[in-house]
């Protein structure tokens, strides 16, 4: 198959392959000059075909004229033949899980989203709730593990329609299903307070968030996000284990010998104080000091760069004293060290390191070491005050590209961003009871019962509640007074046992849910407001 992709194509066509499957892309600026690019294709296939004894399925070709833009439509579709035989024109097809439309809505791929994660959610929360009831947070993990990941899957091939209001729409109604298991709200509350109750992203903006890192680090494009510009060159480029032969992996193994005082010892370590890093190396010579060098990173840096940058300074010392019989370097940094001896890596430095260490191997005898840190080895307290000492220079003189973490949390932290101008938008006409309660976006928010629910939703067993949806005709409590939401916080004799003991500034009603001691009290003022209001 990997010659089929070989093939020499017209200007402006592509071809992929999975498994048995090939597909190909075609773009004309009308619709003769596809269809004269895509028989030239379908020539070589063939002939490609007969050459390795393949065929190829007629009743299995299809093609999707893309209509959007309006210069091409289904009516008179370019014809494209096999053997004399036009093959098949169809509106959408399904390819790698994502299914594709001619007008590129994706309008059938995130409804049948909907059919599967409805089932989903229901065989999931039926299996937790047989096997795990008394863990309440545990559907939270399983949307996060399962649902949230199912549902953004193929956003490289639709997050460009993101900005399409009716994308977004389907996004975030596709959250309802899963967040009302999370927090047993009632199935009547907004999309908007039941992502705020819940502390989890609007899907619409998770998924924008998803589809930047994947422009950013797979297909290499400088992305905007929120007011944020990232550029791809300022993050690490990860590496694909599976596009290195298995032959190619390598591993340094290490020890935990301590240092003897023979020969060349090399001690390295990071360190990062008041958000400034640094790294060093110390060179001992039969327990005499010969060299040190420091250097002094990009603030942004983490100490686990600093640790890996320590290792590069001491290959470059090794480099420079020619051939020798033994050398021994030691590092505290055990996970910078099981890096090296994992086989495979996705980091280009630990890869280059490993090189490094094998290139020079073949004339100089080099063991790696691990050491306790602040344990009272001389080497090693000497490279610590020299990588203190690094931190403190005036002047940065290594600036490493940032980590995927670092991406992942600033990406994170946009999102957030993003989701509390949305909430606080007066634009924004869902759930403004909640953002009363709840004027601050998080995704660290508590896990609220059942009944502080129907406190923060107003979506609960109180009389307006029936009457705003016709369930009931008496808006008034059993005291007399309008059975709102607030009414048994403020003002029910028969809740005031409970109310009295709340503790927030009445000016301000978020502040009720600042004190743990008040989400008890909530707690059981609605569960008496369910036992009080009769079912209608």
């Amino acid at each position: 198959m990997d010659t089929a992709l070989d093939l020499p194509l017209p200007q402006g066509s592509h071809i992929q392959a999975y498994a048995d499957d090939i597909i190909v892309v075609i773009r004309g600026k009308n619709k003769e000059e596809i269809e004269r690019k895509g028989n030239a294709i379908l020539e070589k296939l063939l002939a490609w075909g007969v050459e390795h004894k393949l065929s190829f399925n007629m009743q299995k070709t299809i093609q999707m004229p893309i209509t959007f833009g309006g210069r091409l439509n289904l009516r008179n579709p370019p014809i494209i033949s096999i053997n004399n035989h036009a093959i098949q024109v169809v509106n959408n097809i399904k390819y790698l899980g994502v299914t594709w439309d001619c007008c590129l809505t994706f309008t059938k791929h995130f409804k049948a989203l909907r059919d599967k994660t409805d089932s989903l959610t229901y065989k999931l929360s039926t299996v937790a709730n047989e096997f795990y009831s008394k863990r309440s947070g545990l559907f939270r993990k399983i949307y996060y593990g399962a649902i949230e990941p199912y549902l953004l899957f193929g956003v490289g091939a639709w997050g460009n329609r993101l900005k399409l209001k009716k994308i977004r729409d389907s996004l975030n109604s596709l959250q309802r299903r899963p967040l009302i298991k999370i927090t047993k709200a009632y199935r009547t509350i907004s999309t908007e307070a039941l992502q705020v109750i819940a502390g989890i992203v609007p899907l619409d903006i998770k998924a924008k968030g998803v589809f930047g890192k994947f422009l950013l680090t797979t297909i290499n494009n400088d992305i905007k996000f929120g007011s944020n510009i990232f550029k791809w060159e300022d993050y690490e480029n990860r590496l694909d284990p599976h596009n290195i032969h298995p032959a190619d992996n390598i591993s340094i193994s290490y020890d935990k010998h301590k240092p003897s005082g023979d020969e060349i010892e090399i001690y390295t370590d990071g360190s990062k104080i008041n958000d400034q890093v640094g790294a060093a190396i110390v060179v001992f010579y039969y327990n005499a000091e010969i060299f040190n060098r420091t250097i002094r990173l990009s603030d942004f840096a983490t100490v686990y760069q600093a640790e890996v940058t320590g290792i590069q300074m001491a290959l470059e010392f090794i480099y420079t004293i020619g051939p020798w019989n033994k050398i021994n370097l030691y590092t505290d940094s055990l996970s910078v060290l099981e890096a090296l001896n994992t086989f495979k890596t996705s980091k280009q430095e630990i890869l280059a390191i490993k090189n490094d260490i094998l290139e020079m191997g073949k004339e100089k005898s080099i063991t790696l070491h691990w050491i306790p840190a602040h344990t009272g080895i001389q080497g090693n307290e000497t490279a610590d005050s020299y990588a203190k000492k690094a931190t403190t220079k005036p002047y940065i003189e290594k600036i490493p590209k940032k980590s995927f973490k670092q991406l992942k949390n600033a990406i994170s932290n946009v999102q957030i961003q993003i989701w509390q101008e949305r909430w606080a938008s007066p634009t924004t006409k869902n759930g403004r009871h909640t953002e009363k309660l709840i004027p601050a976006v998080s995704i660290h928010t508590k896990k609220f019962s059942h009944f502080i629910v129907q406190f923060l939703s107003g979506h609960g067993r109180f009389p307006a509640y029936f009457v705003r949806f016709g369930r009931s005709l008496n808006i008034k409590c059993p005291c007399g007074e309008v059975g709102d939401t607030l009414h048994y916080v403020v003002n029910c004799p028969f809740t005031e046992k409970y109310a009295k003991k709340l503790i927030y500034d009445k000016d301000n009603l978020s502040t009720i849910l600042n004190r743990e001691e008040n989400l008890g009290l909530l707690h059981s003022i609605y569960q008496e407001v369910n036992n009080l209001v009769p079912q209608v």
